[in-house]
């Protein structure tokens, strides 16, 4: 925040004060299960949890995960609340939180607060491309040679998003092959030869490719050991 604002100022802009439009805020965060840090004891502690509801007479938020976690908050006098829709920091204060059943499980309860703080950073402003007719990055090197051309996924003032898939890279692959050898052996090369290097290069970039995606999927795989909130909210993937 600069330093040249009045308090004032300051409220007006990165604060939302009106009940209508936190209500609102908040239930947008619930409807789109967007994960929420509650934190409390001075930060000390915190659990991962979900906005359930948000109406004038209060905020229903899920347990955490940890037992332990949810037996300290409900015994913390106040708790802050932290979460990042599409890179805006959303942050909002909650009193004296309380367990109670609603519907068939526990959950707790606060206040409405009175008011909430919005922040983004201006790189998180972010606009998606045309995907049919993608705008293009490429990459030379200093003789001008073109080592990539990648479609862009997103450009924001932050910088830009390119997709990279393995079809990409094995082109890409077999495009450095063929201009090496061409430059070795110093003439146009034949068919054969061509698809000689066009098979040598997918059989050099199949093995590193199988072993990220295995990878990813050795990755995903301790989320199905998951319950409760973060269960609920990593199962999808």
């Amino acid at each position: 925040m600069s330093a040249s604002l009045s308090n004032e100022q300051i409220e007006e802009r990165y604060f939302l004060l009106g009940q209508v439009e936190i209500i609102s805020t908040l239930n947008e965060l619930a409807h789109r299960r967007e994960p929420v840090s509650v934190y409390f004891n001075g930060g000390q502690n915190f659990i991962l949890s979900l906005i359930l509801s948000a109406r004038p007479d209060g905020l229903v938020f899920d347990l955490g995960g940890d037992p332990k976690s949810n037996a300290l908050l409900e015994k913390a006098p106040q708790c802050v609340f932290l979460s990042f829709p599409d890179g805006i920091r959303v942050q909002f204060t909650g009193l004296e939180p309380q367990r109670f059943t609603w519907g068939d499980e526990d959950a707790f309860w606060v206040p409405i607060p009175t008011k909430i703080i919005r922040l983004q950073r201006r790189e998180s402003f972010r606009n998606l491309l045309p995907i049919a007719n993608p705008f293009r990055a490429k990459l030379s090197d200093i003789e001008g040679d073109l080592i990539g051309n990648w479609a862009m996924h997103d450009l924001s003032i932050g910088g830009f998003g390119i997709i990279i898939d393995g079809a990409v890279v094995i082109v890409e692959n077999c495009m450095r092959r063929l201009a090496h050898a061409q430059g070795v052996i110093g003439r146009p090369l034949t068919r054969s030869e061509r698809f000689s290097e066009v098979f040598e290069a997918a059989k050099e970039a199949r093995k590193p490719l199988i072993y990220g995606q295995l990878i990813i999927m050795v990755v995903y795989l301790p989320i199905f050991a998951l319950t409760g909130v973060e269960g609920k909210m990593f199962h999808p993937m």
